[in-house]
């Protein structure tokens, strides 16, 4: 049966300016800002920031990392309003897993880092009404990086603050993740800049440029022919076109495909919780890091099927862009369970991709490893890149899969561990180095 290519939308990259006008012209940082990145501003009076509707950033030398970030939710009648957010931090003396040392904002030190085992850590805080304006608001100070958060409206009168009983969870209304319909994704993310003198990690890599040196992002969805189990979403797929790309040029693009790990997740997770795209114009810009197509899969459609890959998304992306076909021209990675999905084309398909990104995924205990052979002659030119946080499950994965490749006798590949847990802190951090150190090299 032919592929049916469904539908094709294009959205161009938003872009966001780190400094805001002068402080008489907040009106104009308003029109110019762009939604998914959170609002930078500076200079404003107090009588304007208590105006304020959006959630905003603002540059501040008392903030212990130099940054403070002001959450608002627009909502005069509400009797209240939670947000929750991926900012616990802990200590690499005091934390293993499957613990965090649940250490708060307003207790932050250099050094820290974001860890919790899953989302239902996060922690919830009230936020505060401002009666003259029926904003909600809730301000704390945040390290360099993507943090993601959302907000719980109502509730029952008393509740605990994780408890979402006749309560209803949305995104930030003035600042939407990137998504193909409304609640596809879970969580809104605001992009904190770094300040050399507060912090010693910096993470800016993860902020929009303020120049026109971005890519684009091209949105298709198909037929999963062949796929035999019932369908979770939509079959998409989300491709970056990278600043400057020549559907002509003479010489085709190198082609990662990257997978989101296991939950209710989409093709744009890597987009938004990930900032992937922004992550890919910066590596471009800065950092003399070979143009390439970067396609995000939603594997969580198709149960993360293996030759949904091979017989539907790789012929798509071909006949619809200017990439190279042969295997040493093409990737493929993925976290948690897509590092898993990622092994998968390994062992089904040793000879269809030259590089192999596994991020805190691969034997996810050891009656899996059971009996698994990787062909050793069909990986013998391949780049394996095995990676995970120090303090998460996954650490242990990729090390199962090292004992099962050194047991087939397949040696080339590298390892990365990076401080901190089963979270997208660590990989965005882990793409970072994948792109600079491993991929297509």
């Amino acid at each position: 049966m032919k592929r049916l290519l469904t539908s094709i939308l294009v959205l161009v990259m938003l872009v966001t300016t780190a400094v805001a006008a002068p402080a008489s012209e907040d009106a104009q940082w308003r029109s110019d800002e762009s939604p998914a990145q959170g609002h930078y501003v500076q200079g404003l009076s107090q009588k304007k920031i208590d105006a304020l509707t959006e959630t905003t950033i603002i540059k501040d030398s008392k903030s212990p990392t130099g940054y403070y970030v002001t959450f608002r939710y627009y909502a005069p009648d509400a009797t209240r309003v939670r947000i929750r957010g991926e900012w616990s931090f802990a200590t690499d003396r005091g934390s293993f897993y499957p613990m965090s040392d649940n250490i708060m904002p307003e207790d932050y030190e250099d050094g820290m880092f974001p860890l919790q085992v899953d989302q239902n850590d996060w922690p919830a805080f009230d936020m505060e009404l401002n009666e003259e304006t029926g904003v909600w608001f809730y301000t704390i100070a945040l390290p360099s990086g993507t943090w993601s958060y959302r907000f719980i409206v109502g509730g029952v009168e008393g509740a605990a603050l994780t408890d979402y009983t006749d309560a209803f969870v949305e995104t930030d209304p003035n600042n939407r993740p990137l998504e193909k319909e409304l609640g596809e994704q879970n969580n809104s993310q605001v992009r904190v800049p770094f300040d050399k003198r507060k912090q010693s990690k910096d993470l800016s890599i993860q902020l929009p440029r303020t120049d026109k040196k971005v890519g684009e992002i091209h949105y298709h969805t198909y037929e999963a022919v062949g796929y035999e189990g019932t369908l979770n979403d939509t079959p998409a797929i989300a491709v970056y076109t990278p600043y400057g790309y020549n559907a002509n040029r003479k010489e085709p693009y190198k082609v990662l495909y990257l997978s989101h790990g296991a939950g209710v997740e989409s093709e744009m997770s890597w987009w938004n919780k990930g900032s992937v795209g922004n992550m890919m114009d910066n590596l471009i810009a800065d950092y003399d890091v070979e143009p390439f197509v970067l396609v995000l899969i939603n594997n969580y459609a198709v149960d993360f099927d293996v030759e949904n890959l091979t017989n539907n998304i790789v012929p798509l992306v071909e006949a619809n862009y200017n990439v190279r076909t042969d295997r040493m021209g093409k990737a493929v990675a993925g976290l948690s369970a897509g590092g898993r999905f990622t092994q998968g084309q390994m062992l089904s398909h040793p000879d269809q991709f030259g590089y192999y990104g596994l991020f805190s995924g691969g034997f996810f205990d050891d009656a899996s490893m059971e009996g698994v052979t990787f062909d050793a002659e069909a990986l013998k030119d391949a780049h394996i890149y095995l990676a995970a946080g120090s303090k998460e499950f996954g650490l242990l994965a990729i090390q199962r899969t090292s004992e099962v490749l050194n047991a087939s006798g397949v040696s080339g590949y590298h390892s990365y561990v990076v401080t901190g847990g089963h979270d997208w802190n660590v990989w965005r951090q882990i793409y970072v180095d994948y792109v600079l150190n491993e991929l297509f090299k």
